[in-house]
């Protein structure tokens, strides 16, 4: 049992399999997919060779995080040949010398799907929070507002909203707008369009006042003189405690 529930933790299919008693190929992989990570493993250590000699060992042990990957693409939802080649041209833009953790390799087939679709990234988002929130004094409505993309007037005025209410640090701003950047590149991938900012015209009418809120102003000055008739009249009933 211990041996089963390290080898779960650490989503070792060779081991689960093992135990099972079934081969591997027909309980975790299908081919195809073997291939596809085969073939990003090589160009990955194009751009990272360093992890020929730190990363990659024993042949096994390379087959193991190859089969972790696998697993990780399909319950993360990369599983199209497009977002993997996003991943892999963000990871050529990011460089560097160590290997990418899974978890960051997706995280870039996310951004660059996102980028090919013409969404902007997460951290061009956070600066052009951080731009609104420098320049909007000079806008008379979040509508009329430059933004350098429309969805980031509904992302940016959002998590403002979300920033307010709960006092939100810098990373937990970061963390909503990954978040609502995520759900926009759903819907969008679903047909959605992002709507444009429409500048609101403003109201110009003059504001009615509190006589005009009661009713009218005669109306309202006759219930005040009323209201100190009825006060004068209960004096004379009661002259010791003076007169209005």
């Amino acid at each position: 049992m211990k041996n089963l529930v390290s080898a779960v933790q650490r989503r070792d299919a060779a081991a689960l399999s093992r135990m099972a008693g079934q081969p591997l190929q027909a309980r975790v992989v299908n081919g195809n997919a073997e291939k596809l990570v085969d073939v990003l493993f090589e160009n990955l250590l194009l751009l990272f060779p360093a992890a020929r000699n730190t990363v990659f060992g024993a042949p096994d042990e390379v087959a193991a995080m190859k089969r972790q990957w696998i697993t990780a693409f399909a319950e993360g939802g990369i599983t199209t040949l497009e977002q993997v080649r996003a991943g892999v041209s963000m990871a050529r833009q990011h460089g560097g010398d160590f290997w990418p953790s899974c978890g960051r390799f997706m995280a870039w087939c996310r951004e660059g799907a996102r980028g090919a679709g013409g969404l902007p990234s997460d951290d061009e988002v956070l600066a052009e929070f951080h731009r609104y929130a420098r320049d909007k004094h000079r806008f008379a409505t979040p509508e009329a507002f430059d933004w350098a993309h429309p969805v980031m007037y509904w992302v940016v005025l959002d998590v403002r909203q979300l920033m307010y209410r709960y006092n939100y640090t810098e990373a937990e701003v970061l963390r909503a707008i990954k978040a609502q950047m995520k759900q926009w590149a759903k819907d969008i991938a679903s047909g959605k369009v992002i709507p444009q900012p429409v500048v609101r015209i403003a109201d110009c009418r003059r504001p009615k006042t509190a006589a005009e809120l009661a009713g009218n102003a005669e109306h309202y000055q006759s219930v005040g003189v009323a209201a100190l008739a009825a006060i004068r009249q209960k004096m004379r009933g009661n002259p010791g405690e003076g007169a209005v």
